[in-house]
């Protein structure tokens, strides 16, 4: 074998040689542990579903996954970081309904067409409005009946500016001509503890109340739902009392960086469909006051197409402002 012949074998074994060992090397996807932002205070709805979700992922995927609370900028933190994260599957982030509205109210820091990849639509809150045990609204209608009066100014609080809930209570004002004033908190924590101390109202806003109303400090007057909730069975929905007033979920799903590998996404996807549909999912669902509401990837990317453009109309309708 002549010098050439055998040089030439020697380079083609060694980048075979190279090759394979590079290959081995390359770790599978998940290698580490991954974050996934909730952009809201610990102990609320969302967050504790969100934990129980994770719990149920992590042996599918073989990597624990943190949760990681970053509650203020009207629930946009989340949306905002994977925004600028890098795209390998590592930070993941739960949107809820402000993500779509705050561009249109500020400069948010993202932009939901372009910066995301909507991996899952997950579940929507069972919304209403409460108020404290021993207040002096009763029923939905001496709620409304006391704004109508005006011989008060009637406050209510949410998790914050922008909030599907804050849309919802303004879209409600219009429709009866009332008036009420909004006083935003960071997370639904701190208006639980407002309207106990008695500096607003109302709590507009999830179920993460529940345990105040099963301890009987707390009453809820009406939630927001099409059929009445199967933790407040006795507690009528707005479509009831107002049937012109459409039903109201505010869903939120799981989202990555623009650019993960499609890889990446049919791992995540296979396994968060597998959790999200599985009867112990649903039955957290349930325990937490919510609603299953699964999207895939594609159905959710559709719908946040078409959120992004009703939420501009929404904005300029109820004249949401920025504070």
């Amino acid at each position: 074998m002549n010098s050439k012949k055998l040089s030439s074998l020697l380079a083609g074994g060694l980048a075979l040689l190279f090759s394979g060992a590079g290959a081995a090397q390359a770790p599978s996807y998940p290698s580490h542990p991954i974050r996934i932002i909730v952009p809201y205070q610990a102990g609320g709805s969302t967050d504790t579903v969100i934990r129980r979700f994770a719990e149920m992922v992590a042996p599918k995927l073989g990597q624990s996954i943190i949760i990681e609370n970053k509650g203020g900028a009207g629930a946009t933190m989340g949306a905002r970081e994977i925004a600028k994260a890098k795209p390998d599957g590592y930070t993941l982030a739960i949107l809820p309904s402000p993500v779509f509205r705050l561009p249109h109210i500020q400069d948010a820091g993202y932009d939901p067409l372009k910066d995301f990849t909507y991996i899952m639509m997950l579940s929507g809150y069972t919304l209403g409005v409460a108020v404290k045990a021993d207040s002096p609204f009763k029923t939905w209608e001496d709620f409304i009946a006391a704004a109508k009066s005006r011989t008060k100014e009637i406050t209510y609080g949410t998790a914050s500016v922008g909030s599907a809930s804050n849309v919802m209570m303004e879209q409600i004002a219009e429709r009866y001509g009332v008036k009420w004033t909004h006083v935003p908190y960071q997370g639904e924590t701190g208006v639980i503890q407002a309207v106990m101390g008695d500096f607003v109202d109302a709590y507009a806003g999830s179920s993460t109340i529940v345990p105040m109303v099963e301890s009987g400090k707390m009453r809820v007057l009406v939630t927001w739902g099409e059929k009445r909730s199967a933790i407040y069975p006795g507690v009528p929905t707005l479509h009831e009392l107002a049937p012109d007033i459409p039903p109201v979920y505010a869903p939120f799903g799981i989202a990555a960086p623009k650019g993960i590998s499609k890889e990446v996404m049919a791992k995540l996807s296979g396994v968060f469909e597998e959790v999200v549909k599985s009867p112990q999912f649903t039955e957290v669902l349930q325990k937490y006051g919510q609603e299953p509401v699964y999207m895939n990837s594609a159905d959710y990317a559709a719908y946040a197409e078409k959120t992004f453009a009703e939420e501009a109309k929404i904005v300029k309708q109820l004249g949401l402002k920025s504070n």
